[in-house]
């Protein structure tokens, strides 16, 4: 069975839960913009600026969690074998910024990167699938569609007449079994309601044992949930976190006067990384501390706040990142203070 060509989209952005989009992230390149073809200018800089752009894509922050989650995608490739026991299936989990997402694709693109250097080339192939979980699965024709989605099948006759999607469970099955998938990533297991989870899991349940297949799944509470789920309910907060499914925790990395090696090294990164005429090698770090407090270790706002920084520090010619430019970009973490008019 052939897997449909995907239109152009070189002109829209095309999501991760696409194959398209999933092998185009697995092959971009992020290389800094050579300081001496982008000279100062007294005039605007216009949205194409090589700088501009470049800091709003600045590579993924190296947390121990991403540095671990290249030894999961190993372990899940020595483990992927036929095995009595079934397939091994992993949460992935934190508190919501932690960066948990981004973690979960990580160990997709090592398991890509593992395969491509362990078999043959094979452009047909496709170890790895990644889905967002659906909104209100009420059946298992709910929850193939993302499944077809990701694998460019058209699961109606015309998408955008009234006609009702069809199950693709047999044509996804066909597919992940003849094109060597091993790896499902399942983004946002946090969306499923009580009512959901045996609808879901009994689904992931399937394919798993059908097409041999891990599972990894992502968001907050997943451990909880994902223990839970064959009892048809989400753990409420008593239920406690034992047992059950191996689970690659994603936390704030913390800062403080004894505790504050691994935050320094995130910073390092991204100081090393701009890209600004007035940046100096470890001017960045210095704002460490402030850094944090702005943030409160959370890697996505950490990174929109540093890389939101730059592109103001390239607009408005400063060149370089100060506690005072922090402090006037919108992003960060803001729980505990009034809201703050701008």
């Amino acid at each position: 069975m052939s897997v449909p060509e995907t239109p152009d989209t070189a002109d829209r952005f095309v999501p991760l839960t696409t194959r398209t989009g999933w092998q185009a992230q697995l092959d971009r390149v992020i290389e800094p913009p050579d300081l001496a073809a982008c000279p100062l200018t007294d005039s605007p800089v216009p949205l194409d600026d090589p700088r501009l752009v470049y800091h709003a894509t600045m590579g993924t922050l190296q947390t121990p969690a991403l540095k671990k989650a290249v030894a999961v995608a190993r372990r899940l490739w020595l483990v992927g074998g036929p095995r009595s026991e079934g397939p091994l299936h992993l949460a992935v989990d934190g508190p919501g910024e932690t960066g948990m997402t981004t973690v979960l694709r990580q160990i997709g693109r090592a398991y890509e990167k593992i395969v491509r250097e362990r078999l043959p080339a094979d452009p047909k192939r496709i170890p790895v699938v990644h889905i967002n979980t659906p909104l209100a699965p009420g059946s298992k024709l709910d929850m193939s569609i993302p499944f077809a989605e990701f694998l460019g099948h058209k699961h109606t006759k015309d998408p955008e007449s009234s006609q009702r999607s069809t199950d693709m469970t047999g044509p996804v099955c066909h597919v992940m079994k003849t094109r060597g998938t091993r790896l499902v990533l399942v983004d946002g297991i946090d969306r499923l309601d009580n009512c959901e989870l045996k609808t879901a899991f009994d689904y992931f349940g399937y394919l798993a044992a059908e097409c041999n297949v891990s599972f990894v799944y992502c968001g907050v509470g997943s451990q909880e949930i994902v223990n839970e789920a064959r009892r048809g309910r989400r753990p409420g907060p008593s239920d406690g976190g034992a047992g059950g499914i191996p689970t690659l925790a994603v936390n704030p990395i913390p800062y403080s006067a004894d505790d504050y090696e691994l935050f320094h090294q995130v910073v390092k990164a991204l100081d090393e990384g701009l890209c600004l005429h007035q940046h100096r090698p470890g001017d960045l770090l210095k704002l460490a501390a402030h850094l944090h407090r702005r943030t409160g270790g959370y890697m996505k706002p950490l990174s929109y706040l540093v890389c939101q920084a730059a592109q103001e520090a390239i607009e408005t010619g400063i060149e370089a990142i100060t506690e005072e430019l922090l402090d006037g970009q919108l992003v960060g973490r803001f729980d505990d203070h009034p809201l703050k008019q701008w």
